[in-house]
């Protein structure tokens, strides 16, 4: 099982040695966590969630929590039928060329199943529009991490990278103290293509199974 914070605060001292600077030290683990997680989409704990559509909507808020959304999204006919297709993902610039106007009234814009998204805002657009409410979006996103904050909290991206993250945390709170030198013996170590973070996110690539955990999460 992973370590606890404040397990990971003894692991960390066995090499740091200092006790009055744990603060810094917290933030340092909360950093590193957040950015493995801003480089490797499918780090930690992912959802797979179900939006259901609304009649000539566009427009369908992401979740507040998202780090990451694993495309492409895809459109099932229903919530009782395995019809469905992958959307195709575009630039918001080519999607309001083929879709302009999508709030115009009455019957001026086409409906029907969508085939296209992007990106916007913080929110998933489709066009064409869906002509009825029954159609569900398919959606794989992983979450922020969470801070660890309290002493019982654990890291949600797995026993194998403690080494890693002992490494990230290191380097940031040696540079947080002045000490250039040490920091820069476990910004290598971190950043190693073979030892690093880099080869515990290709291994990921590499295995047929991602980390952690899927959580269905209705939207």
């Amino acid at each position: 099982m992973a370590k606890t914070r404040l397990e990971f605060r003894t692991y960390v001292l066995y090499d740091f040695k200092r006790t009055d600077k744990d603060t810094e030290l917290y933030q340092a683990y909360n950093d590193t966590i957040k950015h493995i997680a801003n480089l490797h989409p499918n780090e930690g704990l992912k959802y797979q969630s179900w939006i259901p559509t609304v009649a000539g909507q566009e427009d369908y808020t992401l979740p507040a929590t998202k780090c990451h959304v694993i495309h492409p999204i895809r459109f099932i006919e229903s919530s009782t039928s395995s019809a469905g297709y992958p959307l195709i993902k575009t630039a918001k610039e080519e999607f309001s060329e083929m879709f302009p106007n999508p709030n115009a009234t009455g019957t001026a814009v086409a409906r029907g199943k969508p085939t296209h998204y992007c990106i916007y805002s913080n929110s998933i657009l489709i066009g064409k529009l869906p002509d009825v409410a029954t159609y569900i979006l398919e959606m794989d996103w992983s979450k922020l991490p969470t801070s660890q904050d309290a002493a019982s909290d654990l890291q949600e991206l797995g026993t194998e990278w403690e080494e890693v993250l002992k490494w990230g945390t290191l380097a940031r709170l040696y540079e947080s103290v002045g000490l250039t030198g040490e920091a820069d013996r476990y910004w290598a170590l971190y950043r190693d293509a073979e030892l690093g973070y880099p080869a515990l996110i290709q291994k990921e690539k590499d295995q047929t199974e991602v980390m952690g955990k899927v959580r269905v999460n209705n939207l």
